[in-house]
């Protein structure tokens, strides 16, 4: 097949894979949800329980049925590998753990309480949700089809840019971030290039959302520090405490994440899990 039309071929693919995705979760939020909430009599809190469920599983399943009906394969990037689950979501916690850490040593960031963890759950389920969702959107569609035309280095930037312009909206938002998020992006990418498995990745972006909010901490420019565990106050340049961004774009955290990127692409280059450019389908057709 020549390469323009088997270029044509990814776009139209993620052109699918994308309306599959954005279809199931607006059929869900739109037409099934209100017909739930109205024959359970759902009250405020119970129906943003169920909907937030219920998108999660609606989320898995359409991405399940794009691989298995329009691409016509096995799921395996769904298969459910515990330990490497285990794995990521301890290495996620740790790397943004070590920049809270170095910030609260040198005094940018201080303890002022602990409230306990009856608020904490809801947001866990809601940080856990938001990382599967992101990751089936940003590694398992757009960077897996990507590479699949342009290859592993490639899809690697390409995704990771996409990803840091899609929070460009977000509160607190200021020239770090785009580096700081491109960054988290080139991170994730490559903790999925290495397993291959969307639990995996997202195990690891939960953690390090979840890290962020259980410390008390903005995350993302999202304020949820009333419903902390701790409560955190920060001291000092925006650029050292991130600001109302959160950690993630402070500049020690920008070291650490680059630190990070280059030992999980020198990973990826030993396991010999990238691809040159066109992808492993292009050497099918040829």
């Amino acid at each position: 097949m020549h390469k323009s039309r088997f270029f044509l071929k990814v776009l139209l693919k993620l052109c699918v894979a994308a309306a599959c995705l954005v279809v199931a979760i607006a059929a869900y939020r739109f037409l099934l949800h209100p017909l739930i909430e109205s024959a359970f009599s759902l009250g405020e809190h119970a129906s943003s329980i169920v909907r937030r469920v219920n998108i999660f599983v609606v989320v898995v399943l359409s991405y399940w049925a794009f691989v298995r009906y329009y691409e016509r394969r096995a799921a395996h990037e769904l298969s459910l590998q515990w330990r490497w689950i285990v794995l990521a979501a301890v290495a996620g916690s740790l790397s943004i753990g070590v920049t809270i850490l170095t910030l609260y040593a040198t005094g940018h960031y201080q303890l002022v309480s602990f409230r306990g963890f009856g608020q904490a759950f809801g947001i866990l389920g809601t940080i856990w949700i938001a990382a599967v969702l992101e990751e089936v959107a940003f590694r398992g569609i757009l960077f897996r089809i990507l590479e699949e035309g342009i290859g592993t280095r490639a899809a690697l930037v390409g995704s990771a840019v996409i990803f840091s312009v899609s929070h460009l909206a977000n509160h607190g938002v200021h020239w770090v971030t785009v580096l700081s998020v491109t960054l988290a992006g080139l991170m994730l990418a490559a903790v999925f290039i290495v397993s291959r498995n969307i639990w995996v990745v997202a195990a690891c972006h939960c953690c390090w959302n979840a890290t962020i909010f259980m410390i008390g901490l903005p995350l993302s420019g999202e304020d949820w520090r009333a419903q902390a565990p701790f409560e955190t106050v920060s001291h000092g340049s925006v650029l050292w405490t991130g600001g109302a961004f959160g950690p993630e774009d402070s500049l020690d955290n920008i070291f650490v994440s680059l630190a990070i990127c280059a030992v999980l692409w020198r990973l990826v280059r030993r396991t010999g899990k990238a691809s040159a450019a066109g992808g492993p389908l292009l050497d099918i057709m040829k």
